[in-house]
């Protein structure tokens, strides 16, 4: 990265933590699919395309500074968050800019 800014990769145990984090919010708020806006059975895990993923409101690609800022974090089901790819929260009402 550019000027010394180092962001760790999404991935491994600090992604886990992450998910967990998002479940377990989730879970207690009875939060929907920011997606498709759809209950989410948050009993359900990988790789399961029901199964609770985690949404950044904002594009990691566009805002890779903001990748663990946990309050830009929110629950999806996989498979819409895979369906949405890179750059599909503009499409979805999420933040972009």
């Amino acid at each position: 990265m550019s000027e010394g800014l180092s962001i760790p990769p999404w991935e491994g145990r600090r992604r886990a933590d992450a998910l967990r984090y998002v479940k377990a919010k989730g879970r207690a708020a009875g939060t929907p699919c920011c997606i498709c806006h759809q209950r989410i059975d948050y009993s359900l895990s990988y790789p399961d395309p029901a199964s609770c993923s985690v949404q950044h409101t904002k594009s990691r690609k566009l805002f890779p500074h903001l990748t663990w800022e946990s309050s830009l974090w929110q629950p999806a089901h996989l498979e819409c968050n895979q369906s949405a790819g890179v750059g599909g929260g503009e499409a979805l009402g999420l933040m972009t800019e």
